[in-house]
């Protein structure tokens, strides 16, 4: 019921659309955090099985927002498990317009970036586990160590890619289907271009 009502008010707000040309606006540039996403893009789908059929106590989902810039997208993903390593997934991607709504997202890679662990909240039956995990990095050679310094990258060019329309944009709120209807729901982190112009300006002093 919560997804039917869901979809009912977005073929209510894409009814609405303001921008008719999305892929060349302005306003489609700048970070977005997604709100609701379906299973379109294989990088999602595979968060989204992970996410929901883990308990919260093993893996959780903080985040995920995409940051839509020159041509190119980069999908974060910001991740906690046993609630005390942090976490980042990165996906890159190139964008390519193909139409007034459509674009082509092709994967460029994938970063898993070095977690982050707070001690104190590691359960103490994981601790010892985490302490011979610990010594056993230290005595890899410094080479091995900076690689996962570094995080792990994984190359994807020419595995993935995907069509998608974008069936709304205003400077506030993206919502984009792919090629099956699944919908994603966005909304801006940060201001809108018409937003950044508008702040700029400099009027008068009015006492």
């Amino acid at each position: 019921m919560q997804r039917i009502d869901v979809n009912e008010r977005i073929v209510g707000l894409e009814r609405l659309n303001p921008t008719l040309r999305p892929t060349t606006s302005p306003f489609l540039e700048g970070r977005w955090n997604f709100e609701w996403f379906g299973a379109g893009s294989p990088g999602l789908f595979a968060a989204r099985i992970l996410f929901e059929r883990s308990p919260a106590t093993l893996a959780n989902l903080l985040a995920l927002d995409m940051l839509i810039k020159d041509g190119n997208a980069n999908v974060t993903a910001n991740l906690n498990f046993f609630n005390s390593i942090d976490s980042k997934f990165l996906l890159r991607a190139k964008l390519s317009v193909e139409g007034p709504t459509r674009l082509k997202e092709e994967y460029v890679e994938g970063l898993l970036e070095t977690p982050t662990v707070s001690e104190q909240a590691i359960p103490e039956q994981l601790k010892a586990a985490f302490g011979q995990a610990t010594g056993a990095l230290q005595q890899l050679p410094a080479s091995v160590r900076d690689a996962f310094a570094n995080g792990v990258t994984v190359p994807l060019s020419g595995t993935f890619q995907r069509l998608f329309m974008i069936s709304y944009l205003d400077e506030e709120i993206l919502i984009t289907r792919d090629s099956m209807g699944a919908a994603d729901v966005l909304t801006r982190l940060d201001p809108a271009p018409g937003q950044i112009a508008a702040d700029s300006v400099i009027t008068e002093y009015e006492s």
